[in-house]
């Protein structure tokens, strides 16, 4: 039998916290170090029926098989003291290929949908009452050597992320053996559906990069991002540019999800129906990066 989550109820918030999970059923055929997710969450009302859900995929390391989660965590950036919306993160251990290489097949083909389930799952189970929590917003970021699954795992998935975030992370296909630019096309889908739903559903876009490795796929995403915002009427467009960005890096490749990611995260969204009060402690910040 699983644990429950150490779930803290103070007053009417579940109180902020994080827990490492091993053995995740839908990961056991990633191969790598226990544990294999990790899970942190906010302040969260205790009568939430939806929270946010952020999904941070790692990239590669240079302990290679050896490379303990909490290595990725640290430097993922999932900040969430500054978020005002009820959120759950997640963080799972990829599947270690060779050498300092890691991918994440088990978030293909609806996958990412599983992982976000089983995570909500956990969550609500050691609420108090043990009801049923559904996902609101779904953010998904990635970093690095998780880019590219990033864009595979969002192109079989049935609950869309309304926010995609790659640090130096669109490296594209091995032009040997695959088209170098395969994939944009899942992005330009997800981006005519994603902007349909503007601005009643706000959503976002921000790929930062470097022009040497990501630079010739990132500027891809770029042009099919300005061909879309272009189609739209100009009082519109021009507010979704300051969130749906393609740009170059200002920091080091090892830091750029850690500097990105907590500004992101912070930005003001509007609240999820489902929740009728947001603790006071918990502050929104507006998004600088």
């Amino acid at each position: 039998m699983e644990a429950a989550l150490p779930i803290k109820p103070s007053g009417n918030v579940v109180e902020p916290g994080e827990v490492y999970l091993s053995h995740t059923p839908l990961l056991r055929t990633h191969f790598g170090t226990q544990p294999d997710l990790f899970l942190r969450w906010n302040a969260v009302p205790v009568a939430a029926l939806a929270v946010d859900v952020v999904v941070f995929l790692h990239g590669f390391s240079q302990q290679g098989r050896e490379m303990p989660l909490a290595e990725k965590v640290g430097r993922s950036g999932l900040d969430l003291a500054r978020r005002a919306r009820p959120t759950l993160a997640l963080v799972p251990r990829g599947n270690w290929l060779r050498h300092s290489w890691y991918d994440f097949p088990a978030l293909l083909d609806g996958g990412l949908d599983r992982l976000v389930a089983y995570g909500l799952e956990r969550f609500a189970a050691a609420l108090p009452g043990g009801r049923a929590v559904s996902c609101d917003r779904l953010i998904l970021a990635a970093h690095s050597g998780g880019g590219m699954p990033a864009v595979d795992a969002l192109a079989g998935a049935g609950h869309p992320p309304d926010a995609f975030y790659v640090f130096d992370g669109l490296y594209g296909r091995d032009p040997r053996d695959d088209d170098p630019l395969r994939g944009t096309e899942a992005l330009d889908r997800w981006l005519g559906e994603r902007l349909a739903g503007e601005p009643e559903r706000e959503g976002a876009v921000r790929i930062v990069y470097f022009e040497r490795e990501t630079g010739e796929f990132s500027r891809t995403v770029g042009r099919l991002v300005a061909t879309r915002l272009a189609g739209l009427d100009p009082s519109l467009a021009e507010p979704l540019r300051r969130r749906y960005k393609i740009e170059r890096s200002g920091v080091p490749h090892g830091r750029i999800a850690e500097r990105c990611l907590p500004e992101l995260l912070a930005r003001p969204v509007p609240l999820p129906k489902a929740v009728s009060q947001v603790p006071s402690s918990v502050n929104s910040a507006a998004m600088s990066a």
